[in-house]
């Protein structure tokens, strides 16, 4: 299984999406973000690629 390791996307959105159809594109099964994604928000933009997501709450985050 390959998974999609991500952090510190601190509301960069458009990078973060890039990021995460690069890695759907190789193949990934599953998104883990590993902390700072700050607002919850952020996680509309991975909704498009229908893979499940793990957030673990970072120093920077906000109410997830």
């Amino acid at each position: 299984m390959k998974v999609c390791i991500l952090s510190d996307s601190h509301d960069h959105i458009p990078l973060l999406d890039a990021a995460v159809a690069d890695a759907k594109t190789a193949g990934a099964e599953a998104v883990l973000h590993a902390g700072d994604l700050v607002a919850p928000s952020t996680l509309r933009c991975l909704e498009k690629y229908q893979l499940p997501v793990h957030v673990i709450h970072g120093n920077n985050t906000g109410d997830l």
